[in-house]
C-alpha cells in the first residue's frame, strides 16, 4: 500500500489542484462552470491572501485532496475560514478527506486557532461529511448574498 503524504499547499501544487477543483466542482451537486484558467486564478489568489493555510494530500505522486483558507485575528482569538475543501471523486469515502481535515484542524489548533468557519450547500454529501466531523449549523449566524446582476431594492 502506497503511503499518503499531507503537505503544505504551495504554488507547485497549483496545476494539480486546479484540475481537481475544476473536475470536482463542475460535477453534481455543484454544477459550477470552472475552466482550468478560472480554477487556477482562484487558487493562486488564495495562496496570496494574508493568513493563507493550505494542505494537500498526495498519494502515488497525485494530489487526491486539498484544503485551503485563511486565518483571521478576531477579538476572541484567531479563527480560520475554510474556503475550499476538495477530494477526488474516486477517493471519496476512503478516509482521505477525514485524514486531511483532522490534520488541518490539528495544525490550526497547534497555532492557536480557536474556531473553523465554512460554508456549504444544504442537503449535499459535503454537509453530512462536516456534520460527521463535529461541525454544526450556527443558530446565530446566516450566510447572505446579493446578486449584483439582478438587484432587488426594497
Amino acid at each position: 500500500m502506497v503511503a499518503e503524504r499531507i503537505e503544505k499547499f504551495t504554488i507547485d501544487h497549483l496545476d494539480d489542484c486546479a484540475h481537481l477543483f475544476m473536475s470536482a466542482f463542475n460535477a453534481e451537486p455543484w454544477n459550477d462552470k470552472y475552466t482550468l484558467d478560472t480554477a487556477k486564478k482562484q487558487l493562486a489568489w488564495h495562496l496570496k491572501v494574508p493568513g493563507c493555510v493550505g494542505l494537500v494530500s498526495v498519494k502515488e505522486g497525485m494530489v487526491v485532496a486539498f484544503a485551503i483558507g485563511y486565518r483571521e485575528p478576531t477579538d476572541v482569538g484567531d479563527v480560520f475560514h475554510l474556503n475550499i475543501f476538495c477530494v477526488r471523486p474516486e477517493a471519496q469515502r476512503t478516509g482521505v478527506g477525514s485524514r486531511l481535515l483532522w490534520n488541518l484542524e490539528e495544525r490550526l489548533r497547534d497555532t492557536g486557532v480557536r474556531t473553523v468557519y465554512l460554508g456549504t450547500r444544504k442537503g449535499t454529501p459535503a454537509e453530512y461529511f462536516y456534520e460527521k466531523h463535529g461541525y454544526a449549523t450556527s443558530a446565530e449566524d446566516i450566510e447572505m448574498s446579493h446578486d449584483l446582476e439582478n438587484p432587488q431594492r426594497g
